[in-house]
């Protein structure tokens, strides 16, 4: 009780204990949510690799040989011919998990360009399909603006913005909401069928490897799963022995696998230890191994 008594003994006794205990934790600091938009350090920039996945679903003409006997209705997966964007994005830490690991919170803006060709091959009678010729084929482009917000586990480099770190490691899930404008165009043919634009929200998982040489670089992939109406036709194009297509028809988004190259351009600028330190900045008495 006497301890108690003497005011300044226990203030100066406190003050000793508080770093101690901070070193204990050993974990780096969580500055408040939102105060990481302002710093550049964590800013990323990407060039994405698509490949999309959609279903078409409608009429189409059915041949033997190349004598039409006919219509029929099916559903066939099809696949992007070309899918190609960028982004930009950050991570904001929520909460530590480590000395070089944490919780983050993910905001990203991307913009790709898909585009499908030869969406309307006819059918053979055993079920086959014929390959489409350029002159007859119709081809689709969609624009496809999305913001993915997610959470994410992270450990290494760019979880702390260290260069003492050569590797990091990112995985990550969250929801994809996204705009998409579709054209349409019919060679040989005057379509006059109107874009579609098209709202819709769909999960994603990511996984990303972190390597940093001179500035951090990244190899993500991240794929993404829900239906999306791309465009709704509900006609055919062209007429008699000239048409592309027999009836109404519609291509629906399925899925997206996205891979992506990133880079950091901001990480030169990164000061927490060199790599050739080997003494962590945030528990100087610690030595790493």
């Amino acid at each position: 009780m006497d301890f108690f008594k003497k005011p300044i003994l226990f203030l100066a006794s406190a003050m000793l204990a508080a770093p101690l205990s901070g070193f204990a934790q050993y974990k780096f600091e969580v500055e408040p949510l939102f105060s990481y938009f302002k710093e550049a350090k964590r800013y990323e920039l990407g060039f994405n690799y698509v490949v999309p996945m959609a279903e078409f679903a409608g009429v189409t003409a059915v041949y033997s040989g190349s004598t039409k006997i006919g219509d029929t209705t099916t559903k066939r997966n099809i696949t992007a011919t070309q899918g190609i964007g960028g982004d930009i994005g950050l991570s904001l830490p929520i909460k530590a998990t480590g000395h070089t690991s944490c919780f983050a919170a993910s905001f990203h803006i991307m913009g790709n360009m898909l585009t499908w060709t030869g969406v309307n091959p006819t059918q053979n009678a055993d079920g086959s399909v014929n390959t489409v010729t350029s002159s007859k084929s119709v081809d689709i482009s969609t624009i496809q603006i999305s913001v993915p917000i997610g959470i994410e586990w992270k450990a290494g480099n760019d979880a702390i913005l260290t260069k003492r770190l050569p590797f990091g490691t990112t995985l990550g899930i969250g929801a994809m909401p996204q705009v998409t404008m579709t054209t349409l165009t019919a060679s040989g043919a005057s379509a006059t069928i109107d874009p579609k634009m098209s709202f819709g929200c769909t999960p994603y998982a990511k996984v990303e490897l972190s390597i940093f040489a001179g500035l951090d670089f990244k190899l993500r992939a991240m794929y993404s799963l829900g239906n999306i109406t791309l465009i709704d036709v509900n006609k055919g194009i062209g007429a008699g022995s000239s048409a592309l297509t027999d009836g109404p028809f519609k291509i629906t988004s399925t899925s997206n696998l996205m891979l992506s190259l990133i880079i950091m351009p901001f990480s030169g600028g990164w000061h927490e230890t060199a790599w050739y330190n080997t003494y962590d900045t945030y528990n100087q008495h610690d030595r790493l191994n």
